[in-house]
């Protein structure tokens, strides 16, 4: 086959970077600001939902499903952890104040109220939601409020250019649960998601929970009903051998299958947990996080059996590799959030980021089931700021769905990684 003809390639940048800010305070370690691990004391939880989202809203697509759309977001979390949210009307508009305590009513609003809209002056344009969470010294959510902004528009049909809505409180309530953002750009906790028709698709997979963001929650809160492969955990610590600070993420992958299955930040001692597991066999992978500096690692086979925990503790060398890719896309269009793909079908993907050459990259996945296409993998056009590739990956049919990440490894030996970077659905 001969190399695919570049084309211009267009850098989607209006992406939904929906947000959990803290009401509250903790002390941070030196060296890195960090947040401490929160979660709701008990078992169910009670939210109070505005009429501003209950009656028509110039924000919300007429017709659109706006009960079911709240139920079903709410009954994705609950069906893999062990949590009960309990709803109920409410004239209330506005969030609480930012500040160390709420008015203890955790509410969703959508009303362009002076305090809701104060919530947005930073990112009125960009941003689809955020969420306030105020806590006690225990490390206890007492409240939790969530904005959809109410200068964006939302539908519940994949109308084009507005955000999913379903797709976004199924993110926001998982912040409200007490997730952070997650690295795997196909997790409904990645930090981006996609406007309807970016990449000139509707894209739902934000509404499912991807099996980071299940084994994330159950590690908080534990299974939901009679699991018998759950809850396994691989903590320990890695020493940067350099002995400077790099702040790192740490990931595990299906051995069978090449799903990404768990993933979390390294604190700022090394330290790290992925819980929430089921039992099997995985491929563990760290890699450096900061702007500046790309380096991943692999830290070997780990084996799991139901409910066990496993300790390793690495040596890792951290250094500042020129070759980073960042970006992926379909279409023409390269972003940072993950592209979705179907079974059984081959597509042209996109890889944006520095110094990817198509003469001297290699692209590969650690699945069995996502091949690349022989002499497909091409140099594209695109400005100073970003390189950019293309390759055409083939889809087995019988490939499960997940998040898969793709590898990029250069002529000289250094590699890079898009975590989660393609989606099947």
């Amino acid at each position: 086959m001969k190399p695919v003809r570049p084309i211009l390639l267009t850098l989607v940048t209006l992406t939904a970077l929906a947000t959990s800010t803290l009401g509250g305070v903790v002390s941070s370690a030196p060296g890195r600001a960090e947040i401490q691990r929160l979660r709701w004391k008990g078992r169910t939880i009670r939210i109070d939902i505005s009429s501003s989202l209950t009656r028509p809203n110039i924000n919300i697509k007429y017709g659109s499903d706006v009960a079911g759309a709240i139920q079903r977001s709410i009954h994705a979390w609950e069906s893999a952890a062990d949590v009960q949210i309990v709803t109920g009307p409410s004239d209330k508009q506005s969030v609480s104040p930012a500040g160390l305590t709420g008015d203890t009513v955790s509410l969703i609003t959508i009303a362009q109220t002076p305090e809701n809209v104060l919530f947005f002056a930073k990112d009125s344009d960009s941003a689809s939601a955020k969420t306030r969470i105020f806590f006690n010294r225990s490390g206890y959510i007492t409240e939790a409020d969530i904005v959809l902004n109410p200068f964006q528009q939302f539908s519940t049909d994949g109308t084009f250019g507005t955000f999913d809505l379903e797709s976004t409180l199924t993110h926001e309530i998982g912040h409200m649960l007490g997730l952070r953002h997650s690295g795997v750009l196909g997790a409904t906790m990645a930090e981006s998601f996609a406007r309807m028709g970016t990449f000139g698709i509707a894209d739902f997979g934000a509404r499912t929970l991807a099996e980071s963001d299940m084994a994330a929650i159950r590690d908080l809160y534990g299974s939901a009903g009679d699991t018998n492969d759950c809850c396994a955990a691989i903590n320990g610590k890695l020493v940067i051998t350099s002995g400077k600070s790099a702040s790192l993420r740490i990931w595990a992958e299906e051995d069978r299958t090449g799903r990404v299955m768990a993933q979390a930040e390294v604190n700022a001692d090394g330290t790290f947990m992925l819980g929430g597991m089921a039992a099997g066999s995985y491929s563990l992978f760290w890699r450096s996080v900061d702007g500046n500096i790309n380096s991943i690692g692999q830290l070997g086979p780990v084996k799991l059996e139901a409910g066990e925990a496993k300790t390793i503790n690495e040596k890792i060398a951290v250094g500042a590799d020129l070759l980073f890719a960042k970006y992926v896309g379909l279409n023409g269009q390269i972003a940072d959030f993950s592209i979705p793909l179907t079974v059984g079908r081959s597509f042209m993907a996109y890889l944006g980021g520095t110094d990817l050459n198509a003469r001297t990259a290699t692209v590969e996945f650690n699945s069995p089931y996502l091949t690349v296409l022989p002499d497909s993998v091409a140099t594209q056009d695109f400005d100073e700021s970003v390189s950019v590739i293309s390759f055409v990956v083939n889809v087995h049919p019988n490939t499960p769905a997940g998040d898969y990440s793709i590898f990029l490894t250069g002529d000289d030996g250094l590699r890079s990684c898009v975590i989660g970077g393609l989606s099947v659905e």
